[in-house]
């Protein structure tokens, strides 16, 4: 098939750039012929609020055109001639916000090609007015959606249920070859070899409820008392909050912020030197943290919102906490940490990684691709 993948690709960074990469990747092995239309400028400047847009390190791919400016509609009749004038067999676009739904109904208004949404979530987490506009708009001139759970297909079909709709899930990041020994992370980054270390990583936003997991931090301790939470992101909500906060309550010595956008090769000493990854997310359709987490090894210890659950085996390859109370958040975290010396969660994640691997999804998604482009 050939196949137009209007997208954001690496080097921007971002959760849905990572994905569109990787995914393209095995459309190619798979013998497709993908024409990946990135951007030039994926965000205004006001949204950026002075940070790089790129990852740093991070070079272009080659056959990734960044062409596509979100202000200038002008790019975006140039893509959508070129998607025509190849003959595409169909589009493929991610949703994740709003801001991009004018863009691809015009790419697939003047191309008259077939367009295949990938769901990453039904609601942008920061919502605005004229959201569900947009998204009426966007399915009304798409032919087929794919999302990436469960919860965000039943959305999809209470919504829209006339829509050919096909649930697939979110692939396992693969482990890079040179991942150090827990051992080796703790040693490079100063801390100790006893005592459990909590990951929270990824963009730190209201949503995604750092603040419940710093309040459960001291009844965490005083059950686990040698416990380091580890903060890696970068802020987009209440740093400054944060860390007065976790002074007042006196656990400063148990807690690491790395404050900024975390390098790709600094990812793995993180989750390496972690035993678990933690999201006591407020709202989620699923995460890519999770499968981050699975892709070096390490449980998850997730809320009961949105789709987390769908992604982990409670008890076994991580813990499901339906409780945003701190002090409940925390019961949930100790009791995870107690089972660890019984529960094989080495073993179970490894299995789970398996069945979600980008292979399986690449071969779900060509499936249900060729049905659309019929």
């Amino acid at each position: 098939m050939r196949i137009a993948f209007v997208s954001p690709f690496f080097p921007l960074k971002g959760g849905i750039s990572r994905f569109s990469t990787i995914l393209r990747d095995k459309l190619l092995e798979k013998g497709h012929a993908i024409d990946a239309f990135s951007f030039s400028r994926l965000y205004p400047r006001i949204m950026m609020r002075d940070k790089s847009p790129y990852e740093p390190g991070m070079r272009s791919c080659d056959g990734i055109a960044a062409v596509l400016d979100v202000l200038n509609p002008a790019t975006w009749i140039s893509v959508a001639r070129q998607i025509k004038r190849l003959g595409s067999d169909v589009i493929l676009c991610p949703l994740w916000q709003g801001l991009y739904v004018p863009l691809f109904v015009l790419v697939r208004v003047l191309s008259g090609r077939k367009m295949i949404v990938l769901m990453h979530n039904f609601s942008s987490h920061e919502r605005f007015a004229g959201e569900k506009l947009l998204r009426d708009l966007l399915i009304a001139s798409s032919d087929g959606v794919v999302t990436l759970s469960d919860h965000v297909a039943g959305q999809v079909r209470q919504s829209y249920p006339d829509i050919p709709l096909r649930s697939l899930f979110h692939p396992v990041y693969e482990n890079r070859a040179d991942v150090p020994s827990k051992a080796e992370a703790r040693r490079i980054l100063d801390f100790g070899d006893d005592g459990r270390i909590l990951l929270f990583f990824g963009y730190v936003r209201a949503y995604k409820g750092l603040d419940i997991l710093v309040e459960a931090m001291p009844e965490i301790l005083r059950r686990h008392p040698g416990t380091r939470l580890l903060v890696a992101g970068e802020f987009y909500h209440g740093e400054k909050t944060i860390r007065e906060r976790i002074e007042k309550l006196g656990i400063s010595d148990h807690v690491t912020i790395e404050s900024g956008f975390v390098p790709n090769d600094r990812i793995p000493l993180l989750f390496s030197a972690s035993d678990a990854l933690v999201l006591p997310y407020r709202e989620a359709s699923q995460s890519g943290v999770v499968q981050q987490a699975y892709g070096f090894g390490r449980p998850v210890i997730v809320t009961d919102r949105g789709g987390l659950p769908e992604y982990v085996c409670d008890g076994e390859t991580g813990a499901i906490v339906r409780s945003l109370e701190p002090s409940e958040f925390a019961q949930g975290v100790c009791d995870f940490l107690d089972s660890m010396k019984t529960i094989p969660c080495e073993t179970k994640v490894a299995l789970q990684a398996e069945r979600l691997s980008w292979e399986v999804f690449a071969g779900k998604l060509e499936s249900f691709m060729r049905e659309v482009a019929r």
